[in-house]
């Protein structure tokens, strides 16, 4: 059976030909009482049966598409209802090109290829049983049957080839749909996740580490304030301590201006206030005064403009490797350069710190994170250290 049977538009185009159709052939049959002989109104009652018969079974039983048993059944009173028309008159052949499809939409192919080709010889067999061989309506039954032997198949045939096609075509839109639902499903899903992986970053390279910077200044006040720290006298360790509540309070105030961006555009509040050149600088001497370390910036004079996102990346990684150089390097000097060479930015942060080995798998964040983020905008990095050594952090992001 045609799977596009489930529309309720085929439904009633079948419904609209098998009834008309034996409604027509019932007309035939009446009006055409030369041509006809015999019981016109039994035929045509058996037209009517037809019609019946499929409206009260075979229309639920395609609608359930009940197939085995049931279907042969079904066929089988069709048939029978058929060769009753062909009993009480001839002319009921004009029934035939409803049976065809029913048969072809209930029975399996062989099955329906058999019962049409019985269908075809019965008017000559009843034709020879009731009239003999002389019968003069022998030759337009044979006519009749030899025209639908040959189309009976193919029509047949057709109807189950087109039918199994729009199946298969169903049943890829279905699936077409479904993978779409899942593409769909899986996007939000890498969205989250991509998302959930972005504000990661953004936090850890700004509120965590102004964060970890105001926990070791505040650690810095209270050895200030100790009673006695090595000797000195009340008032440097409190102008100390001074100074070290002045740079709390600054580095929480620019922690404040980053988590606001953050919520509005996600614009590092530096890159607004200034070039990238001049945050980098920012940053680099905020760390000078908050820690014993010299950074050096040395910028090329005649940078290109850069988009937001590549400006972002490379003051997040020049961040990102200060506060590794702060927590684990113990270094007394940094180089910060920032460079174009050959349309590609060039981004190298260098210390002269303990080191450690590239190859050795290190927990956390922040090397990870700066990889990532370099990635998205088609860029590179290379980490140059080895113990004793201090550590070389290159960055190529292109123009």
């Amino acid at each position: 059976m045609p799977l596009y049977w489930n529309s309720s538009r085929w439904r009633r185009l079948w419904d609209v030909y098998l009834i008309g159709g034996c409604a027509n052939a019932a007309l035939v049959v009446m009006l055409l009482d030369r041509y006809s002989p015999g019981n016109r109104v039994g035929a045509a009652a058996a037209m009517a049966g037809i019609a019946i018969w499929y409206l009260v079974f075979g229309h639920a039983f395609l609608e359930a598409r009940a197939f085995g048993p049931r279907a042969w059944l079904f066929s089988g009173g069709l048939i029978g209802l058929y060769v009753l028309g062909l009993y009480f008159a001839p002319g009921a052949v004009a029934v035939q090109p409803m049976v065809y499809p029913l048969l072809f939409m209930t029975l399996p192919l062989t099955g329906a290829v058999v019962a049409a080709l019985l269908v075809n010889v019965l008017p000559i067999i009843l034709g020879l049983i009731e009239h003999g061989p002389h019968s003069p309506l022998l030759p337009i039954a044979i006519a009749i049957s030899l025209v639908a032997l040959v189309m009976s198949p193919i029509i047949g045939v057709s109807m189950v080839w087109i039918g199994t096609q729009s199946g298969e075509q169903a049943a890829l839109l279905d699936e077409l749909a479904a993978s779409r639902e899942e593409v769909a499903r899986l996007s939000r899903a890498a969205g989250t996740a991509a998302e959930r992986a972005r504000l990661a970053r953004e936090i850890h390279d700004t509120l965590a580490q102004g964060l970890a910077g105001i926990v070791a200044l505040a650690q810095t006040i209270e050895f200030a304030l100790e009673p006695e720290t090595s000797g000195q006298s009340p008032e440097p360790r409190l102008v100390t301590a001074g100074r070290q509540a002045t740079m709390i309070r600054r580095t929480a105030q620019e922690n404040l201006r980053e988590a606001r961006a953050m919520v509005t555009e996600l614009t590092p509040t530096a890159l607004v206030r200034g070039s990238l050149v001049e945050s980098i600088r920012r940053h680099c001497g905020r760390v000078t005064d908050e820690t014993s370390i010299a950074v050096t910036v040395t910028a090329a004079p005649e940078l290109p403009e850069l988009p937001m996102a590549v400006e972002v990346v490379l003051l997040r990684a020049t961040q990102e490797a200060l506060a590794n150089i702060r927590k684990h390097s113990n270094a007394t000097d940094v180089r910060v350069e920032l460079s174009c060479v050959a349309d590609v930015i060039r981004l190298t942060v260098t210390d002269n710190g303990i080191g450690f080995a590239p190859e050795q798998r290190h927990r956390g964040y922040g090397l990870s994170g700066m990889r990532e983020r370099v990635a998205q905008i088609g860029g590179s990095v290379v980490v140059a250290s080895r113990p004793g050594a201090g550590c070389s952090v290159c960055l190529e992001v292109p123009v």
